[in-house]
């Protein structure tokens, strides 16, 4: 599978300044003033004929670079990026692997945790392929979205590659604007747990791998037959679970619904409808009865039927509670 991000390095941008005050107001990157409250010219650039005053209209001046001086988010209202509020408060990727999810399927289970985040990420030990990964933060938005981003740019990559995935990389897929940080707090100290946290998954992988691959080895000694690559065979299952005609697909989740889910909400005066199932790994339910109004819809349960049809059907399934 190909990898989900380039492997061309990128180098580190300066460090935006951090605001006095934050808030809640639009987020926009705000021009320097002086004192007086008017914009700040360069002096080099104001005695040029037609110059605006602005560095970047002087090609001659060099604090028009970029890459030396980077716009900073100086609104002194808002700390995030969109896109970070987005992934935080909307994230794909949160939950836990255990181990029977990794053992059933020959994959290693790799979990690494560094200070408010801690990431799961289940490994075919024989091609170092990461097949899935979630992550878990008790923290607040910029730490969501570098679990959730992290999750999303390591599935398909192998374990070196990722472990190799930079404060830089992954700050700037953050960024609303290519030329805007991310974040109001310098880029180390918003996202400065990664390296860290990536050496940790890494140094725990090399024992979970060994520790998967004697059980592979133990499986096919007492079977007598070989064993494919995880992530190859789970891949092919995957396709031939999306190749499948939506109503064939819709058939298949009502008989695991009705065999694993439904008794045990019938027993407590609830139910589920299915609405809808989006490109075959989106389903859509509706709760019924109790259900519509119990605390655990919306976490024990809704995990144990994601989990489940993720045994079964495909790997990548979410559940989404609508209420119409």
């Amino acid at each position: 599978m190909a990898e989900k991000v380039s492997k061309t390095s990128l180098e580190m941008g300066s460090s935006a300044e951090k605001p006095p005050v934050p808030g809640n107001a639009p987020y926009v990157p705000v021009k320097p003033t002086s004192s007086n409250g008017n914009p700040m010219v360069n002096p080099a650039s104001a005695a040029i004929p037609g110059s605006t005053g602005n560095p970047a209209s002087s090609p001659e001046n060099p604090t028009s670079d970029p890459q030396r001086n980077p716009p900073t988010v100086d609104s002194p209202t808002r700390k995030f990026s969109k896109k970070i509020e987005t992934l935080a408060a909307n994230p794909k990727h949160r939950g836990a692997f255990f181990t029977e999810d990794a053992s059933t399927k020959d994959l290693a289970l790799a979990t690494a945790k560094y200070k408010d985040v801690k990431v799961y990420w289940l490994v075919d030990p024989q091609t170092d392929l990461i097949y899935d990964a979630k992550f878990f933060s008790y923290g607040g938005p910029t730490s969501v979205a570098l679990g959730e981003m992290l999750c999303t740019l390591a599935k398909g990559m192998k374990v070196e590659s990722a472990t190799a995935i930079t404060v830089s990389q992954l700050e700037k897929l953050l960024r609303d604007e290519a030329d805007v940080p991310a974040t109001a707090a310098p880029v180390e100290e918003a996202f400065g747990s990664l390296p860290h946290l990536l050496e940790n998954v890494k140094e725990v992988y090399t024992s979970a791998k060994a520790l998967a691959l004697a059980t592979i080895a133990m499986k096919a000694s007492s079977d007598g037959k070989p064993r494919r690559s995880s992530f190859e065979a789970l891949t092919e299952a995957d396709t031939a679970w999306l190749a499948k005609p939506k109503d064939e697909q819709l058939k298949i989740i009502e008989t695991i619904m009705d065999k694993d889910v439904r008794p045990g909400l019938n027993m407590d005066g609830g139910d589920l409808h299915i609405r809808d199932l989006e490109d075959g790994q989106r389903l859509m339910i509706k709760w019924q009865g109790a259900c519509g109004g119990c605390a655990s819809s919306t976490g024990a349960t809704l995990s144990y039927i994601e989990d489940s049809l993720r045994r079964q059907v495909f790997g990548g399934m979410q559940i989404i509670a609508v209420e119409e």
